[in-house]
């Protein structure tokens, strides 16, 4: 079942951030570590504040996904067409259960809340060697837009 989540959904919201840092950690040990999400923002997505929501997957009375979601304006600059978006900032399905069609229905879950409030398209950005998700993404229909570029500049030349 995908709904809202709800207050005392946090701790578990909070186990699967851990598995999704730890997970982003060992797709970029560079730039990424292991660590736990701050307990007051899941807190003040769940309450709704500052445009975000938060959905999750409910399987036997546990949480097993979630997706968080944001809604956006173009930034002000003269050479965008302002439009508003649904962003999509989080998304993690325990591993153990992951193919099953959960991560699927979330995004159709935030995709219908963008809808909702009349937003006129989906965004998110994913780590370019996360291929499981980005296998996903490409399924449901998104295409790359732009693409973020970096280079240490700490090592020697």
């Amino acid at each position: 079942m995908i709904r809202k989540a709800d207050i005392q959904d946090l701790t578990q919201v909070q186990e699967l951030y851990e598995m999704l840092f730890s997970s982003m950690a060992d797709l970029e040990p560079n730039y990424m570590k292991e660590a736990k999400q701050d307990e007051s923002f899941i807190r003040s997505v769940i309450l709704g504040e500052n445009d975000f929501s938060i959905f999750v997957a409910e399987k036997e009375g546990q949480i097993q996904g979630f997706a968080i979601a944001q809604l956006q304006n173009s930034p002000p600059y003269n050479c965008f067409v302002q439009q508003r978006c649904v962003y999509l900032m989080d998304l993690v399905v325990n591993p153990r259960i992951q193919g099953k069609g959960f991560g699927t229905k979330l995004i159709e879950r935030v995709k219908d809340w963008g809808k909702e409030n009349k937003v006129d398209y989906f965004e998110l950005n994913v780590l370019s060697t996360n291929q499981k998700a980005i296998e996903l993404y490409k399924r449901m229909g998104l295409e790359p837009f732009s693409h973020s570029m970096r280079m240490r500049l700490n090592q020697a030349d």
